[in-house]
């Protein structure tokens, strides 16, 4: 085996147990935004004393449910592509074709990762309303969500998976 083989190996098992993690995160994620959501309508229409939490809660929830979730879509090849041009291409322009978008997304995913930092770091002492959590909080999903969707885009690029339903193979 050799070395380029080796690490990329590597990458795919860290990518696939950091990915797993991430998916199951983010449903459990969802479950909890669901059931905070119930208890918002419970405690604002049946006892008419609403909760001054849950609203904040949920978006917060949502928030890292979605940035968490966004390396699942990248590991099965929901990348940014024109499907017609993908199908258009065979061979070594396909594959260049590839590379093409995996670097494009790969790029925008640094910037996320970049600027989503430099955000929470500006908000650090800033205070969610309701929650008394600081706001950066919130915002650390984007470099989070952002850093691990950068595993599964290579990984789809050294293990494409194109589950997508136009381009399932």
């Amino acid at each position: 085996m050799t070395r380029a083989s080796a690490a990329v190996d590597l990458l795919m098992r860290v990518e696939r147990a950091v990915t797993r993690a991430s998916v199951f995160a983010a449903c459990c994620l969802l479950a909890a935004a669901a059931a905070v959501g119930f208890y918002q309508v419970l405690t604002r229409f049946v006892l008419s004393e609403p909760a001054t939490w849950s609203e904040t809660a949920v978006r917060v929830l949502l928030i890292w449910m979605a940035y968490l979730g966004l390396c699942g879509a990248m590991r099965i090849g929901a990348l940014v592509s024109v499907d017609v041009l993908h199908q258009a291409c065979k061979g070594r322009a396909r594959r260049i074709l590839q590379a093409f978008i995996t670097c494009a997304t790969l790029a925008l995913l640094a910037i996320l990762v970049w600027f989503g930092t430099m955000l929470a770091y500006r908000v650090r002492y800033q205070v969610l309303a309701g929650l008394e959590v600081p706001v950066s909080w919130a915002y650390a999903a984007i470099p989070a969500g952002a850093a691990i969707s950068i595993l599964a885009v290579l990984a789809h690029y050294f293990d494409p998976r194109r589950e997508e339903l136009e381009t399932a193979v």
